[in-house]
């Protein structure tokens, strides 16, 4: 009898143990945060982006498919806490303003826009990345290391980073998607280098390797919390503007806090206004995309000093 409940304690302290080990398990699958990643592989269908112009290449929109794909792919297989998501996985038009719309209802936390480029000087070479505005400090970050790692891992130099400014028009995906997003083209299918290189599967998987080992590299310090403070900028002006502007009303009958900076540039007071005061830069996108339902379309998320 003695030995029959040395038995059941023992049966019963392994049950308790078990049990407790399994609900640590559950709260720390729980915890962790899954981030969405919406892959956005440049035109397709009707759009083919670059022709081909001989039957030994492919049409743009036939490379920017297989190299996103193969991005995903590695993000799936080796980052277990990211959900990727592709406007695109067939050889179908997408309008710009449905792929925004896609990025939007999936919540993506990132958009990635793959496509190459093209030039009439057949020797301009190299891969570009473009952003909204310099003022959108993640996509700014994410680019730079999405470009130094292309470059250091494949044969296509960079050829630098480019916004609206530079450029002197809008990216629609760019301009209206309110999470971090980011448009790489790959290397310009009018060199006959370059093209050669992207429209092998060498080279191919080559350029998505260096794109996700460059996210990754990317992700893993920005999903660790640095101590950092982040706010949305809405305004910039040579005026003060008050409190009793309608916009701004706008804001505070919401409960948001306008912050006003005042700076001095070429000699001259400039005004900046921001709301929010966030640590982490998951919140201020989701933040952003708060401020820019209230009418603030052009607002952007700023690291604080």
């Amino acid at each position: 009898m003695e030995k029959l409940k040395k038995f059941n304690t023992t049966i019963f302290i392994t049950l308790i143990l078990f049990t407790l080990f399994g609900l640590t398990t559950n709260v720390k699958a729980q915890s962790k945060k899954t981030y969405v990643v919406v892959i956005d592989p440049g035109h397709g269908g009707k759009d083919p982006g670059k022709p081909r112009g001989s039957s030994a290449y492919m049409h743009e929109k036939d490379i920017n498919l297989r190299i996103a794909k193969k991005i995903g792919m590695l993000m799936r297989q080796y980052m277990p806490n990211i959900q990727v998501y592709y406007t695109r996985t067939s050889d179908k038009y997408i309008s710009l303003e449905d792929r925004v719309d896609f990025a939007e209802v999936a919540q993506a936390d990132y958009f990635l826009s793959i496509h190459s480029n093209s030039n009439p000087n057949k020797w301009i070479v190299g891969a570009k990345a473009h952003v909204d505005t310099d003022q959108d400090q993640v996509s700014v970050a994410l680019a730079k290391v999405l470009l130094n790692s292309i470059e250091k891992k494949t044969l296509i130099q960079s050829r630098g980073l480019m916004n609206r400014e530079d450029r002197g028009y809008n990216l629609y995906v760019l301009k209206n998607t309110s999470m971090p997003s980011v448009l790489i083209e790959c290397g310009f299918l009018s060199n006959p280098y370059e093209r050669k290189y992207i429209n092998s599967e060498k080279g191919q998987k080559e350029i998505a390797n260096a794109i996700f080992q460059g996210f990754q590299s990317f992700h893993g310090q920005s999903s660790t919390p640095q101590g950092d403070n982040y706010s949305i900028q809405i305004l910039a002006t040579n005026k003060k503007v008050s409190n009793t502007n309608p916009h701004f009303q706008k804001l505070l009958s919401q409960g948001h806090l306008i912050k006003e900076h005042e700076i001095i540039r070429n000699n001259k007071k400039i005004y900046k206004y921001t709301v929010g005061n966030v640590p982490t830069t998951e919140t201020a996108q989701s933040l952003k995309l708060r401020i820019r339902n209230l009418g603030f379309s052009d607002a952007f998320v700023v690291k604080m000093p």
